[in-house]
Parts: structure tokens; sequence; C-alpha cells
């Protein structure tokens, strides 16, 4: 496979410390993952460590088996930790770390799911990171390097004291690990580009971190925090990088809009275009009520003719009642303005099922979706559902989920009602939706269970047998506990020894203000 590397390293020192970067998921998938790529350079960049990437399919490995040091994992879904597993389990490494002696490599996990709750999965780690990578990442594998002659337990003793750093096998009654935030003043860009990425030859660069909008069931806008733009110069400069090896570009953030210099950025990107030069340029989910003029413009020069944004509810009160204020106006206006820019169809992104919704929010999703197409015709709508999953560290952690069969009514609802307008509606599998609710809501108790659910193939039918089997045996785990029941304000939770800059008493106090509205 070929491979084009955007930056380069110098080492002086002799290579002792050999590093597996893992990726929990195939090649392509992971070679379009900019976090895990980032993690994978900022390793390599350390003097004395050889670094390898890693991913599912991987066949050949260049370093030995028995001479890694360190596996680090990547995990941007709860259900990433099944491609952990069958990592672990292609490469003979016992689950679980306290059954993994000092001839075993330490295993490290980072991403926001481990970030928000990991103690479904701490028992599978060594250490955990909390946060992002760039406050502590080289202090951790110099550390590493400088202390490879000591013993695991003592390693683990060393790095405890990291900033951001959750030793699971440390954690007592009154144990605290405070979340890191790095500055973004250096912007994140693709280190390593290929045709075998899912996103082919795409340079992709990260313009801002967070989002100031603060939807309670937004995991992004409560673990990314505070919200951070990358300054324009060196967006500008990242920019020029990417354009020296591929003319696709992708501006990657929460609420890339927001960004106080986002005109000047299009600007720039046109006056290329304008010059002769073809460019692609994609965005992340547009938010209606952000999205300028010159935005779409540059969007529309560069090829694209259509744009996503998220809806969440289908009525004014249900999106405020989700702390997102966006009018059925913002959303009438973003479509006029696209029309005008000659973009021909809109992706729509809600989610089924959120605390207070009724059937009169799902119809007001079809109006809204019936109002524009008669007005615009010809405009392409494609609306799509997910189903609500409470997560943790935001408002709606505390929140009940809807039972599956109500779900399921609601999404056969929701895909008839948009039949009878002429539009197809897409739904997310319910069951699937539940076992992410699970995975976010946990505790270790899991653990075991989860363990055996990979070993019956990971499936919704794995899920389901080996939870019939713990209740016959009396292993039993009551998952409605953890998925549909409301969480009372005063209960202790799994990941409550995480420090956040927004507390468990502000996230009470605005669950209590959003579900009252």
């Amino acid at each position: 496979m070929t491979e084009t590397y955007l930056y380069t390293t110098e080492k002086t020192k002799e290579i002792s410390l050999n590093v597996w970067c893992v990726f929990p998921a195939v090649y392509n998938f992971g070679m379009s993952a900019l976090g895990y790529l980032t993690v994978s350079k900022y390793i390599d960049s350390i003097d004395g460590i050889f670094v390898e990437r890693i991913f599912n399919d991987t066949e050949k490995t260049y370093i030995r088996q028995e001479s890694v040091d360190i596996m680090t994992f990547s995990l941007s879904f709860e259900l990433d930790y099944l491609g952990v597993l069958a990592i672990l389990e292609k490469y003979k490494i016992p689950f679980l770390a306290k059954d993994r002696d000092e001839t075993s490599p330490l295993l490290y996990a980072g991403g926001p799911v481990v970030s928000a709750n990991p103690e479904p999965f701490a028992e599978i780690f060594d250490f955990i990171a909390i946060g992002d990578a760039e406050p502590n990442i080289k202090q951790i594998f110099e550390t590493l390097r400088d202390n490879k002659e000591k013993t695991k337990q003592e390693k683990l003793e060393i790095l405890s004291k990291i900033a951001g750093v959750y030793v699971p096998s440390l954690k007592k009654e009154d144990y605290k690990v405070k979340k890191v935030a790095s500055k973004l003043d250096l912007c994140v860009s693709t280190p390593i580009l290929t045709e075998q990425s899912f996103f082919s030859n795409t340079f992709i660069i990260e313009v801002e971190r967070g989002c100031p909008q603060s939807c309670a069931f937004c995991l992004t806008s409560y673990i990314n925090t505070p919200v951070r733009f990358c300054p324009y110069e060196e967006i500008i400069e990242q920019i020029e990088l990417g354009l020296k090896y591929t003319n696709k570009l992708a501006l990657l953030g929460a609420l890339i809009c927001a960004h106080p210099r986002i005109d000047d950025i299009c600007q720039y990107i046109i006056d290329k275009v304008e010059s002769g030069m073809e460019l692609e340029v994609t965005v992340s989910s547009l938010r209606a009520d952000y999205v300028s003029d010159k935005t779409l413009e540059m969007l529309h020069k560069c090829g694209q003719r259509t744009a996503t944004i998220a809806v969440e509810g289908g009525s004014e009160r249900l999106r405020k009642v989700v702390n997102k204020h966006l009018t059925k106006d913002d959303i009438l206006g973003i479509v006029d303005k696209m029309v005008k820019h000659g973009f021909t169809g809109l992706k729509m992104y809600g989610i089924i099922g959120l605390p207070t919704e009724t059937y009169e929010d799902l119809d007001a999703f079809v109006d809204l979706c019936k109002e524009i197409k008669q007005k615009y015709k010809g405009f392409v709508l494609t609306p799509s559902f997910s189903t609500f999953v409470p997560k943790a560290q935001t408002p709606f952690q505390f929140a009940k989920r809807e039972e599956t069969k109500i779900l399921e009514k609601k999404n056969e609802y929701i895909k008839k009602e948009f039949a009878k307008i002429g539009i197809k509606a897409r739904t997310s599998s319910v069951k699937w939706d539940y076992i992410q609710t699970l995975l976010s809501r946990g505790g270790r108790e899991l653990t075991p269970y989860l363990i055996d659910v990979y070993k019956q193939g990971g499936n919704i039918g794995a899920f389901k047998s080996v939870y019939k089997e713990y209740e016959k045996n009396g292993d039993f785990i009551n998952s409605d506990e953890y998925v549909l029941n409301a969480k009372k304000l005063d209960e202790e939770l799994p990941w409550d020894f995480i420090e956040y800059p927004r507390s468990k008493d502000f996230l009470k106090s605005e669950y209590t203000r959003l579900i009252s509205l």
C-alpha cells in the first residue's frame, strides 16, 4: 500500500521502546481517523521509540510480537471494544490486565469513549488517557522509554502521577483523575495520505475542537471543553501543506462555522479555485443558524451539491428541551441559501425518543420537510434518524430511554409518514442503540459479560444469548436498569471519579432546567 508521509522525524537515540499503535478496525477506516493517525505521529516523533500501526486486517508486522512493549488503542465508539478484543485474541494476549504478566505489553487506551466512561473496559487496559492526547502523550512515552527496565507495577505507579492518566488497577474509593485539554494553538492535520483510506487521499484539518452550543445529549459538547479555535494563520499553513500532495481537503470540527474567521478561510480557498486550481472540499455537518453565504459559496465551487445539518428534534419546543436553539426559520433559511448557491439536496439528522418527545414532535419533523419540498421543487431531502442514547458526562446522562418496542414503533411511524410525502427516511437499529446505551452507562461489572459476548460472535444475537445464559446461571445483569431507567440525581455513577470543567452539580442543574421546559 502506498503511503505518503507529510512529516519527518529525527532519531538520535537507539531504539529502546517498541510500540504497536492499534486501530480496532480495518486499515481503510483507520487511515481516515485523524485522532488515531495524530497519536501515531506524536509517538513516532519521540526519540528512542519505534512505532508501527496495526489494524484488524494487518497480516504481517514489522515488529515481532515478543518485542512489543506498548500497545495503544483508539476508541471512538462503544462497540470498538469488539475490535480491541479481536486484536488481543489474534496475538494471543490475555483480555484482562490482571491475567497478563511481565512478558505482555502494556495496553493503553484513549479516545472519547474511554474519556467519558472507561469503566466497562477498565479491566482490559493497563492505563487510560482521559481527555486530549497533546498535553501528556510525550511525557507518557518518554516515561515508559526511560523506565523500561522497571516492573509493570512500578511503571503504572509512575504513570498514575501524570495528569490525565487513569490507572484502573490503582483505583480506590477516593480516586480522582482530571480531564486534560490542549490549547489547540497548532492545527491537527492528516500526517499520512493514502488512496486506500476511506476518504481517499483527503487531507483533513481540524479547524476547531468542542462546541459552544452544549446540546444536552451531545458528548462532544461536554468532553471537549473549553471550545477552542485553531488560529487562522495555522489553518492557512496547513491548507498549503495539504495542497502540495492532494487536491482533496476536509475541514473538521463540531461547529466549524463558528470559527471567528471562517469567511476568511473560505475566501482563501475560493481564491485558489478561481486561480484555476481544481479542489474538492468537504466539511463536517453544518449548523443552520451559523452557515454563511461565503461558506456555501466555497463548498459549491469545490464540488459540493449537498450538505448536512443536525435538526435533532422536529419541533422548536423539543429542540429547546435539548438546548438546541434552532428555529424553523433558521432551517428554512439555510435551505433558501443553499438553493440560491446551486445546492440540490440536504441531509437532515434527527433523534427519536428524546426526553419529553411526543408524536406531535415527530409530525413536526415531517411537516417541516413537507414545507421545504413544496417550496423548492426538485430539492432532495434525506432525513436520517437514530434513537436517543443517554451519554455519560452530559446533562442527559440522567435521562430515561424509552423501551425498544416503543422506539421501533416510532421508527416505523416516522418512515411511514415520510413515505406519504414521497421521502425515504432512514432509521438506526434500535437494538444496537440499546447496546450502545448499556456500554455508555455501565460499570466494571459488565466486563465479563462483554467478553463473553465477543466470544459468541459480538452480534445482536450474542448479546441476547449471553444475557439469557447469565440470567439462567444467576449471574444476572439487569440491562434495563442501565439502559431504560432514569438515574437519580444523587446516584453514584461509575464515571463520577473523572473531573471535568463542567461538574456533576452543573449537569444536574442543567438537566433539571431543560427537562422542565
